[in-house]
């Protein structure tokens, strides 16, 4: 009876009938359209079908988690997710053990700054309607008296400077974390309402109470709090209950711990279109964005290991900058990004894009791909996954270098020749960066049937199923470096533990002012490039 309903409780100890309870029923649907909601017990107790103890005893045996007959008996995933609660419980100990060190200055600057009790209580609706306390850190003067004009201090005014500084740090909610660890709350979830916004809800919105109410959701990270009304606050917690996933909890938890701690707001609508990081604009672009302007032009993936290899390498620079599309590769750059304050909108993984292009133009007969790279055999081999899984040839030809090849100019003409036999209109090189990047600067002129030429990495090795990818939410988490580190240690350690560490310290340099570019372009086709460059950093 654990998982069973309030009134399949009342009915199974013979508390009610089936008649009583469908009555009740009627009467709380009936009370909800007219936005004048009770719970199913207050509608019992007043029609006198059950007392007030029955009451009380039917819901200590619910475990406090139904009290109100308005959802269905199937939990959301979210609730049964041992991943989720398992991450509740290590945020909230963490977070109650910062509150425990922050507490004797947050307490002393309080009451400094107006007499008054340190923490306030505020009642607000969770799980599926059942009413707790939450507790803050006051952050406003005690209830002022009326002056002579009869008129109250309004709530603005009233804040106090350790308020604001509470309020815009969110260190005012630090209390909240012993709701979760009681299980009344979770770390992301809906915005907790109050009783006066429940009464408010329409049909639809009572969904929102499906899942826990969480410390921080999308509602905080897509909207400016203070100024979101309720509509927008009830779609998008009805958003994150309809997409909820344990990776969609983690981008969360990233993002609300980049506002408060760097005040990067997320901006969902006015997105820059270049995105300056280090001595590189990159392309601002969503997936779709991307596919429906690329009909010619050379895309780069740019990422951490590219971003530190472009401030060493004059050759790979100058090729770079002669890329017509430059699209974030990384989760790292994104979160990069909110750091200087211009935030990318979407992460690009090259081997996310090549699929996503070959199915978006399955059915276009213009489209025929030559791939580049590999192993001996990876690339046929994903040549014969692709058609296979598109139903139609769209891959042309394939073909696996030999090492070092790229040196070796009579090689590079036998490739440029074999290409230009089969006249594709795309060309994917999945060579590695920096050496992809630079063959296509060095050979593109003469592939004159190639209109797309796309710089892809191990793009070929995952087509093919030699080698395995990252599960997704560890690609959202900012993590697949760590996961192929620990696929292959020996080619990978140096790169991400060495060569790539100085990017925190440029990234500071730049969020500071104080980076400078080492390379300049100086062909007149990126010489404005360059100077946007300048710009930005002289700014």
């Amino acid at each position: 009876m654990k998982d069973s309903a309030l009134g399949q409780i009342l009915i199974y100890h013979q508390l009610i009938d089936s008649h009583s309870l469908s009555a009740a029923l009627r009467k709380q649907e009936n009370l909800l359209k007219n936005s004048n909601w009770k719970r199913l017990g207050e509608i019992l107790i007043e029609s006198g079908d059950i007392s007030q103890n029955d009451l009380w005893a039917a819901l200590n045996q619910q475990e406090k988690i139904f009290d109100i007959e308005l959802f269905s008996l199937h939990y959301h995933p979210s609730l049964k997710s041992r991943f989720k609660r398992s991450l509740d419980i290590l945020g909230a100990i963490t977070g109650l053990a910062i509150m425990l060190v922050l507490f004797p200055p947050i307490a002393l600057a309080i009451t400094t700054s107006s007499p008054g009790p340190i923490f306030i209580t505020q009642y607000r609706v969770g799980l599926r309607g059942r009413q707790f306390k939450t507790w803050a850190f006051r952050t406003m003067v005690q209830k002022a008296k009326p002056n002579k004009a009869n008129l109250e201090i309004p709530n603005n005014l009233r804040i106090t400077r350790i308020g604001r500084f509470l309020r815009k740090t969110n260190l005012d909610k630090l209390p909240q974390f012993f709701n979760v660890l009681r299980g009344e709350m979770s770390l992301v979830g809906s915005r907790p309402p109050t009783l006066d916004e429940v009464k408010a809800y329409s049909q639809e919105d009572w969904q929102r109470l499906s899942i826990k109410p969480g410390i921080t959701g999308l509602w905080q990270i897509s909207t400016q709090d203070k100024s979101a009304d309720l509509a927008r606050i009830v779609e998008l917690d009805l958003d994150y209950a309809r997409h909820w996933q344990p990776a969609l909890d983690l981008k969360v938890i990233g993002q609300a711990i980049m506002q408060t701690v760097f005040g990067c707001q997320h901006k969902p609508s006015n997105y820059q279109t270049k995105v300056p990081m280090l001595n590189l604009e990159i392309d601002n672009l969503s997936t779709i964005q991307l596919l429906q302007r690329l009909d010619n032009g050379v895309v780069y993936t740019p990422n951490v290991d590219h971003l530190m290899k472009l401030q060493q390498d004059p050759e790979f620079y100058r090729a770079y900058n002669h890329a017509d599309f430059k699209i974030c590769d990384s989760q790292i750059l994104v979160y990069a990004s909110h750091l200087l304050g211009n935030p990318i909108q979407e992460r690009i993984a090259g081997s996310d894009f090549f699929p996503a292009f070959c199915q978006f133009h399955q059915s276009n007969p213009s489209i025929q791909v030559f791939i580049l790279g590999g192993a001996d055999g990876v690339a046929a081999e994903a040549q014969t996954n692709i058609n296979a899984r598109l139903g139609r040839q769209i891959i042309v030809e394939a073909y696996s270098p030999s090492f070092g090849f790229e040196e070796d100019p009579l090689e590079c003409m036998k490739i440029v020749e074999r290409i230009n036999q089969c006249q594709p209109s795309v060309l994917a090189v999945c060579l590695g960066a920096p050496k992809q990047e630079k063959w296509i600067y060095r050979y593109k002129e003469q592939l004159p049937s190639v209109k797309i030429f796309l710089a892809l990495g191990a793009t070929v090795d995952f087509e093919a199923g030699y080698k395995p990818r990252a599960p997704q939410w560890i690609s959202n988490m900012g993590f697949e470096w760590l996961f192929r580190l620990g696929a292959e240690p020996r080619r990978m350690w140096k790169r991400y533990l060495i060569d790539d560490l100085p990017f925190i310290g440029l990234l500071l340099q730049q969020r500071l002012g104080v980076y400078t570019p080492p390379f300049v372009v100086h062909s007149q086709h990126k010489c404005q490039q360059s100077s946007n460059l300048k710009k930005h950093y002289k700014s």
